[in-house]
């Protein structure tokens, strides 16, 4: 029963991680998909000192007249985003072609469960890297102790443009 807990804690924290690293992604390709059938370029801000995002342009469900804010330290998530780094700011810009314009990265943590998402300029793939953290974190210090796996997912571009989303 000792040995249980940790394992369920660190279970429940791959889970969390993960999907808030899927809604992220679907989010990313929604925002593609409707700057590429607007023709026009849209945002996504990320928050890290409030562990959310915001896309900017679309309207939230709960509230038309505000933008649709994503926030990730609540349930289902409850996970942090421990670092973003977008050229000057935080915010990942996506052209009307669908494509992201700038490169970046950031990093969601859970516990010592962690993944990197790595966007590149004018690509339609991120890279997802598996992380293990030597501590847990909740703030932009991330000290990994060593990088699991690496795996590609599909962004932006003709993937998105195909989307079915509103």
């Amino acid at each position: 029963a000792v040995v249980a807990i940790p394992r369920f804690a660190s279970a429940s924290n791959r889970y969390r991680v993960d999907a808030a690293v899927q809604q992220i992604l679907a989010d990313v390709n929604m925002t593609a998909a409707v700057a590429n059938r607007a023709s026009t370029s849209r945002t996504i801000s990320f928050d890290p000192d409030n562990d959310s995002y915001t896309l900017v342009g679309q309207a939230s469900p709960s509230d038309p007249a505000q933008d649709w804010v994503i926030d990730l330290s609540v349930e289902p998530f409850g996970v942090n985003l421990a670092r973003v780094t977008f050229g000057a700011d935080d915010d990942l810009p996506i052209s009307g072609y669908g494509l992201l314009q700038e490169s970046g990265e950031l990093t969601v943590t859970a516990g010592r469960t962690a993944r990197r998402l790595i966007f590149t300029q004018g690509s339609t793939s991120a890279t997802i890297e598996d992380l293990s953290l030597t501590e847990p974190t909740d703030d932009d210090t991330v000290t990994v102790s060593n990088t699991n796996s690496t795996r590609k997912a599909a962004v932006g571009g003709a993937a998105s443009a195909m989307a079915d989303t509103p």
